[in-house]
């Protein structure tokens, strides 16, 4: 995949180099060259933080491998299955309009070689690289070798969205597994007086329980701060740029949609291709919001248990938990923005206006 990537930028470069001069086909061009910097960008940076994703895979096993109540499984596995179904339907959601964009380009150069033949604009054509997915300079004749270059470039193509792809759902199962985390932290806050911990077997009174189930609780939201802490570590630089990226690419991309409103085939390439942009930073979005949530409610659970049944040891303990959920647990890009609902609406917003700003000045 690497040798794919970097042979498929390098010939964009030079097929972006070729038309630099030309100001619409330069735009036109731009969102996919970003798309695979971005990829590459993505692919460098993961390797990067290899170590501390390794060390986030560890912290699972350890987790799913220690000691804990049935029902703080429960609610954890459901988690983990959510994720995975999540992971599934978003890899075939945006693999689809991968596909649909090269089956678009390729349908297209089809079409054009059908009118070509009743009618004499073929140089016309060749100089504007029909059915090709993104400008290319092979040099070599587009036409005479369209096939190998067709099948080259859409590899290249479905290796970028792959590679976001793979890197999005790493980020889904991180989330979920916070997410299940969360659930059992409230799940034992709620029943801290009722419930026997999976780390104590011995019997003993309520209240010496209760400290006890405390402490685990305490432990465990720990945990999960530094999981989440970890978590910005490995994916903030990555998603800063994907942020930039998206804000960019969504506003050219609104502006070709514009200038090619009566061109059918363009019109499915570039609604396909805003579309996919929208689902990938909304889910990243989505997933920073449910953290957000998620641990909101740790502050509420602290709030609904028997605090009053408990002795004064107890309710200390309590206290440096509600302190602490007091203020939500956040995943940032690169420290600057936290990924939100309010953060999703402020892209759209910025991209919107980068559109009409392009609009006046073209």
């Amino acid at each position: 995949m690497v040798l794919v990537l970097g042979s498929g930028f390098m010939f964009q470069i030079m097929g972006i180099i070729d038309i630099r001069q030309d100001v619409f086909m330069l735009l036109d061009n731009l969102p996919l060259l970003f798309l695979a910097a971005l990829s590459i960008g993505k692919t460098i940076s993961m390797v990067y933080m290899l170590p501390k994703i390794k060390l986030l895979l560890i912290k699972i096993q350890e987790y799913y491998l220690s000691s804990k109540a049935n029902e703080e499984s429960k609610l954890y596995n459901s988690h983990v299955l959510y994720g995975r179904n999540l992971s599934s339907a978003y890899t075939y959601i945006i693999l689809s309009h991968s596909i649909l964009w090269n089956v678009t380009m390729l349908l297209t150069k089809l079409k054009r070689t059908e009118t070509t033949k009743n009618d004499t604009f073929s140089n016309e054509i060749a100089s504007d690289q029909v059915g090709v997915p993104y400008r290319v300079n092979y040099m070599i004749d587009v036409d005479t070798y369209y096939a190998p270059i067709f099948i080259h470039t859409a590899a290249c193509c479905v290796c970028y969205v792959f590679q976001e792809i793979a890197i999005d759902v790493l980020y889904i199962t991180l989330i979920e597994h916070c997410r299940g985390l969360l659930a059992t932290v409230r799940y034992c806050l709620e029943n801290a007086l009722s419930k026997n911990n999976g780390d104590v077997s011995i019997k003993m009174s309520t209240r010496d329980q209760s400290y006890l189930n405390v402490i685990y609780i305490v432990r465990r939201h720990a945990e999960t701060i530094q999981f989440i802490n970890l978590i910005n570590t490995v994916f903030s630089p990555s998603v800063f740029l994907h942020i930039g990226y998206v804000t960019l690419c969504l506003s050219i991309l609104g502006y070709q949609l514009l200038i090619n409103v009566d061109n059918s085939n363009d019109l499915v390439k570039y609604i396909c291709f805003i579309n996919a942009i929208i689902i990938n930073i909304f889910f990243e979005n989505w997933q920073g919001q449910k953290i957000i949530d998620s641990s909101e409610k740790v502050f509420e659970s602290v709030y609904n248990t028997e605090w009053y049944n408990m002795p004064i040891s107890t309710r200390k303990l309590l206290l440096m938990i509600m302190m602490r959920s007091i203020k939500p647990m956040v995943v940032t890009a690169s420290k600057f923005m936290i990924l939100s609902y309010i953060t999703f609406n402020t892209m759209m917003r910025t991209s919107m206006s980068y559109f009409m700003l392009l609009r006046s000045v073209t």
